[in-house]
């Protein structure tokens, strides 16, 4: 009996330590993805800088913060989005890409022919922040971008979306 009770006190002993709850990092990972048509581009860990304003020049398009995100990917792809706001951090909200100082720029340089697609003059491109503090920025965004050779017309992205680290710095 005292062979039996010794087994099952170290079977639930062994299973109970073996059932511990695997650490989800999800969260901490930091990335840009872009579903462009039908392929997806990734980055690891892009690059975030927020520019502060610059008061002191007589240039009035730089009186705001300037957010940039670049990622690249394993292929040499470049995925960038800026956003321009008020304050850091960021609220969170949508920052539509026909306000000035807001894009997205998509830099395909692996497939048949190199390739950069922007969302200059786009009507339906859109960054949405849904979370911020003072170090770190996530959201999606979405919409159509162009071929600025004018070769392959427009791509939809849709599914984007990113995590990223920023540093504040003066323009």
């Amino acid at each position: 009996m005292r062979i039996l009770v010794t087994a099952l006190l170290s079977a639930v002993v062994i299973l109970g330590s073996s059932c511990g709850k695997d650490k989800d990092d999800s969260k901490d990972r930091k990335f840009v993805s872009v579903k462009l048509d039908t392929k997806i581009y990734l980055s690891e860990n892009p690059k975030g800088i927020a520019y502060a304003p610059d008061f002191q020049d007589e240039d009035p398009t730089n009186d705001y913060y300037r957010l940039e995100i670049t990622g690249k990917t394993n292929n040499n792809d470049i995925i960038s989005i800026t956003m321009a706001g008020l304050k850091i951090p960021f609220p969170p909200g949508v920052y539509p890409c026909t306000r000035t100082g807001n894009s997205i720029l998509v830099v395909i340089n692996s497939g048949g022919y190199p390739a950069t697609y922007s969302s200059q003059g786009s009507t339906d491109c859109y960054l949405t922040i849904t979370r911020s503090d003072n170090i770190m920025v996530e959201g999606t965004f979405s919409g159509t971008v162009k071929d600025l050779s004018g070769m392959a017309g427009t791509r939809t992205i849709q599914n984007a979306a990113f995590r990223a680290i920023y540093t504040v710095t003066a323009q």
